[in-house]
């Protein structure tokens, strides 16, 4: 049996066996009792239970701020407040591998998110060329290294001694793939004061740090992902629009060519009417091409941002005149503004490319429970029903609209432009999108 007792204002532990003493003949004559004192090994053992229950909750912690995050950089500041607490830090800094850098002069790294570094340190520490002996120090370190002493450590990079900490723990980011690895950056733990970082504490950091590398890798893999199809998109507008409008203009041009050699009577001003639209166009779809082709990251500029730069520079200079007219603080998730960014792109592209349209107006009004997005143009419009299915990118615009639980309303007409509104609900929760005035 086991057995508790309290004892001193403390629990002791104990193994209870209780034997049956016999004489020769087989008769008892007495008990024999073991007491055996497994305090120790049973405060272990619920020890162990008590980190096992903690990393389960902290890497489920981890993972949901993964799925719920906005962003990689609020991802990174969960993940880091997720940490500070059960392993007593009061420094964390975490770097990346840029991606953007790689593959000229070596493996540059970034400061991605910080907690309790001085801004002057920051600032030192935020790009990390290949060639820094911080940068040295971490790309050589692919496991687990405990630095203490700091300030009397001659390997210690300088701007790391200026944290005034007594021990710091560097703890790689590395992505397993099968039998290879690939090194994505490196997390730093530092303490004020000691003692040290345990043996039990480094191997359930480097759980945890496994556990962000592979996060963070998913989403550059997405991201990269996003990108090569929106490019191969693009690729495909431009054979589809730019290539069959510069065709147009040879043919018409040969025709034309071919017909006054042939001595032919021809209508000039026709012909000539017929060749400017064309080159027109091509012009049109050209700069939306260049324009598809630039970076565009909604997540950081915001929706309204990124739509007026859209109808500057693609609208604006196709002679159409273009408005943005938007309520002062729009409450929206950034996957939400994502959403709205790319119907407005699909809406607007239907414009320039088939409305013949001399004005667009975008306007962006939030409600007590829904914000609406509404795209208006003065353009030749169509007829709802006889339209394709799939046709002027009418299910890019559906899927995205479903994805955010949003309605869709498209009016149109021929010869009475073509409205198209958005109906999605806002979040009270987050930062508002700053509104920018028209210039």
């Amino acid at each position: 049996m086991k057995r508790s007792i309290r004892f001193q204002e403390k629990w002791r532990y104990f193994n209870i066996r209780i034997s049956l003493l016999k004489d020769h003949g087989g008769l008892p004559f007495g008990r024999l009792i073991l007491w055996s004192d497994i305090t120790e090994r049973r405060l272990a053992e619920d020890a162990r239970q008590r980190a096992r229950d903690e990393m389960f909750v902290l890497l489920n912690a981890i993972s949901s701020a993964a799925s719920q995050a906005s962003d990689l950089d609020e991802f990174l500041s969960e993940s880091i407040y997720q940490i500070i607490i059960p392993f007593r830090s009061q420094v964390v800094a975490i770097f990346l591998i840029d991606e953007k850098q790689k593959g000229n002069t070596g493996q540059e790294l970034f400061l991605a998110s910080h907690f309790g570094i001085p801004e002057e340190v920051v600032n030192a520490i935020s790009h990390i060329d290949p060639s820094s002996p911080l940068t040295d120090l971490i790309l050589k370190n692919r496991q687990a290294a405990l630095f203490e002493d700091i300030q009397n450590n001659p390997g210690v990079p300088a701007p790391l001694r200026k944290l005034d900490i007594a021990c710091f723990l560097l703890l790689p980011l590395i992505v397993q793939a099968g039998d290879e690895s690939r090194f994505v950056g490196s997390m730093i733990l530092g303490r004020h004061e000691n003692p040290a970082f345990s043996q039990d504490e480094i191997v359930r950091l480097t759980t945890i740090s496994d556990q962000i590398a592979t996060l963070v890798d998913s989403d550059r893999r997405r991201k990269l992902a996003i990108t090569l199809t929106e490019r191969q998109r693009i690729l495909r507008d431009l054979h589809d629009s730019v290539s069959q409008k510069l065709y147009g203009l040879v043919t018409l041009t040969e025709a034309a060519q071919a017909a006054l050699e042939a001595g032919s009577s021809i209508n000039y001003s026709e012909i000539l009417s017929r060749i400017g639209d064309n080159a027109r166009q091509a012009v049109k779809e050209m700069r939306l091409f260049l324009f598809q082709m630039q970076p565009i990251d909604i997540e950081k500029e915001g929706l309204i941002s990124v739509l007026h730069h859209r109808l500057a520079a693609v609208e604006g200079r196709a002679d159409i005149k273009a408005r943005l007219l938007s309520d002062e603080n729009i409450f929206l998730t950034k996957d939400k503004q994502v959403a709205l960014y790319f119907i407005a792109q699909e809406a607007l592209n239907n414009v320039l490319r088939h409305a013949h349209a001399k004005s667009v107006l975008v306007t962006i009004k939030q409600g007590k429970r829904n914000v609406i997005l509404r795209i208006q143009d003065d353009g030749t419009g169509f007829d709802p029903k006889k339209v394709e299915r799939g046709g002027m990118g009418l299910i890019n615009m559906k899927e995205r609209t479903l994805q955010v639980n949003a309605k869709l309303n498209i009016v149109s007409k021929p010869g009475q432009g073509t409205t198209i509104v958005i109906t999605i609900e806002k979040d009270q929760e987050v930062k508002p999108i700053e509104r920018r005035r028209n210039p």
